[in-house]
């Protein structure tokens, strides 16, 4: 069966709008879009943690969700416009459903995003674990 969201006709604006209002309802104070060849690559977003503004960023990655879709041979796979509107929706859901959790008050909201968390080089707390830019220790205390 294929993944979630793909016969939605959603159009992709549509999903990035309700991530934005839902972001600033729980507590976002920027938002900034990323673009790639005219199209929103990553929604980039602060959050304070701590008193102080830390950069979050939510990449769509569409082009490897494509080559999900033609896997699971969904027709319109090599449907740019489709894949990008399909691609936003889930991401829509996965952040609805990290804030349904938030407002259970089992995690604070920057732990949701914290591999998204961004550093002065523009990469991801993960992209940058992913590089071997972040270390961490064998667990054993000092």
């Amino acid at each position: 069966m294929p993944i979630k969201n793909y016969t939605t006709e959603v159009p992709a604006s549509r999903s990035i709008n309700e991530i934005q209002d839902a972001l600033v309802k729980h507590g976002a104070t920027g938002l900034m879009f990323e673009y790639d060849q005219g199209r929103i690559a990553a929604l980039r977003f602060l959050l304070p943690v701590q008193g102080q503004e830390v950069t979050f960023s939510l990449p769509v990655h569409w082009r490897k969700f494509q080559r999900v879709l033609e896997l699971q041979k969904v027709g319109r796979s090599k449907d740019e416009d489709y894949v990008y509107r399909v691609a936003w929706r889930c991401i829509r859901d996965w952040v609805m459903a990290q804030l349904a959790l938030y407002e259970t008050q089992i995690v604070e909201m920057p732990q949701i995003f914290v591999p998204f968390a961004t550093y002065p080089n523009g990469k991801t707390l993960y992209e940058n674990i992913i590089d071997g830019k972040f270390l961490l220790g064998d667990g054993r205390e000092e």
